[in-house]
This record gives structure tokens, sequence and C-alpha cells, in this order.
């Protein structure tokens, strides 16, 4: 009974440092700057997304130019991940379809450089009356506190890597206008989920999306903020 207890327990607390996902791959590789200048692929989670650029690598993923995949991954949450790298693992389960085609991919990420050279800082904020989260994100930390008087937080260091991550989600948003969004969703209104907000920080301004659902942004910052929820996540 003890042993069967011991190895749910150590399922259940697998399960919960990854997430399957089905995620599409351009035909394409970009040239990019992560620790060093080399050559991203394209990825997206939906197909009416923009194309960011994928840092990374997926284990067990052989990439063939000129072919648009869709795949099936699961990513794992890295603890104590080296400097300069992910504190995200992909690995591939399966490729769902691969098709060749030679035609340049569209809606692939402008270098936007008042994006990629003033960002500063990035904040989400979830808050219901019983409870608060807030996850702070720059060059050099990532910090959560659940403390709403902002004197306990635990945090780690932001990768390269992560950055630029997070700086690829950004160059996909209009971000001035991340304040004209609309929900998906209203259950916060009568407390049927915590009032969540993104603060995006430049060196000249400070651009605040309206209020969403905590879990349901609106589609043109999903990606950020799932991401952002993603790199918080290994915090303790």
């Amino acid at each position: 009974m003890y042993r069967s207890f011991f190895l749910l327990s150590i399922i259940i607390l697998f399960s919960s440092c990854q997430e399957t996902k089905r995620v599409f791959i351009a035909n394409t590789l970009i040239d990019c700057v992560g620790v060093g200048p080399q050559k991203c692929m394209l990825y997206k989670e939906n197909p009416s997304d923009k194309w960011t650029y994928f840092y990374d690598t997926i284990e067990g993923f052989e990439y063939e130019d000129g072919y648009n995949y869709e795949i099936e991954v699961t990513v794992t949450k890295v603890e104590n991940p080296p400097a300069d790298g992910s504190s995200l693992h992909y690995s591939l389960v399966k490729i769902i379809s691969k098709e060749k085609n030679q035609s340049i991919a569209q809606n692939v990420p402008l270098k936007n450089k008042k994006n990629q050279d003033t960002i500063i800082d990035i904040e989400y904020q979830a808050l219901s009356r019983g409870s608060f989260f807030q996850i702070k994100i720059n060059n050099d930390r990532i910090e959560k506190t659940t403390d709403v008087n902002l004197k306990n937080s635990h945090s780690k260091k932001c990768s390269k890597k992560d950055w630029n991550t997070i700086i690829s989600l950004l160059e996909t948003i209009d971000i001035d206008k991340i304040s004209e969004l609309k929900a998906p969703t209203e259950k916060r209104l009568f407390d049927g989920a915590p009032h969540a907000q993104l603060k995006i920080t430049s060196f000249t301004k400070t651009f605040v999306s309206n209020g969403f659902d905590h879990g349901h942004p609106p589609h043109e910052i999903q990606q950020l903020v799932n991401t952002i929820l993603s790199l918080a996540e290994s915090i303790e």
C-alpha cells in the first residue's frame, strides 16, 4: 500500500513538472542571436499565431529544411539550469505531419529594435479576494511572490535564452495596443477567476493591458503569458 502511494506521488510530481503540447515548425531557419549567432527554427502553438523564434532544441527531432511540421512535444521544467541555458526542455513525442513547402513562411517576426533594446521589465499580476500572485522578469532575474505587500519573494536567474524567448514573443505583439485587447472571458467580474494584468516597461514608457481572467488572456498575448507562467513555475 505504501509503495503504491509512493509511486503515485512520484508520478504526480513528475507530471506537474511537464506538459504535452502540439506545436508547429516552419519550413525555414532564421538567423538569430542566442548565446551567440545561430539559426533558429520558427515556432508557434496555434495555426493562427504569428511565428516566433525558437532558440532551443527539441530532443529527438531531426529538422529538415523545406518542410512544415506539426509535432507533439513534452515540455519539462529544468531545475537549476546553466546560466545561459533554457529553463525548459523540449522532447519530441511524435511527428503528426510533415509537408514539403518551398514557399517563404508568412508572418515571420521582424526584429523590432524598440522591443529588443529598450524593454527592461515585464510584470504579470493576478489578484482575487483571497489570493495574490505576481511575476516580474527582466534580463537578469525572474521573481515570483504571493505576498500582497511584496516583502517576501523567490527568484532565479533569467538565462539569456529565456530572455531572448520573451523578446521574440514581444516582437509578435503590438505593445502600444495591449491596453485595447479584449478579454475572451469575464469570470473575474463575479469572482469566478482572479483579475490578471500584464505590464511591460521600457526606458521611456509603461504599457499596461486591460484586465482579463487569470488563465484566459487575450489571444494576442496568450503565448507570452503562458511562457511567463511556465518560467516562474520552477521557482520554489
